[in-house]
């Protein structure tokens, strides 16, 4: 991923729009880019920031960023844990089926 495009999806990562591909995109650019790191810091502290003064709330960004990065992760894997589940069982079903199939077939 380009720092272009990562930049041009901060807002979609803030309000928890990416899709499961450019989610894990945007999180491996993350870990990997100091620029965009800084970037994502002060659009999060915008962002965030203005809510939070408008309610009183205090706010830790570095804290508060981490733990949102941290459920970004936990949701792509939980994601990508249902996707793999959903491919076993697939799996299986196909492979009851033709057991079944060649059961018949043996039997005819």
């Amino acid at each position: 991923m380009e720092c272009k495009e990562f930049t041009g999806l901060i807002q979609d990562f803030l309000n928890d729009r990416l899709e499961e591909t450019k989610l894990s995109e945007f999180l491996d650019h993350i870990d990997e880019c100091e620029n965009c790191a800084d970037e994502l810091r002060i659009q999060y502290l915008i962002y965030e920031g203005l809510e939070r003064l408008e309610t009183g709330a205090t706010f830790d960004v570095d804290k508060d960023l981490a733990e949102w990065m941290d459920e970004q992760r936990r949701k792509l894997r939980y994601r990508n844990g249902i996707k793999k589940a959903a491919i076993a069982a697939e799996i299986m079903t196909t492979a009851a089926f033709l057991i079944v199939l060649g059961i018949v077939m043996f039997y005819q």
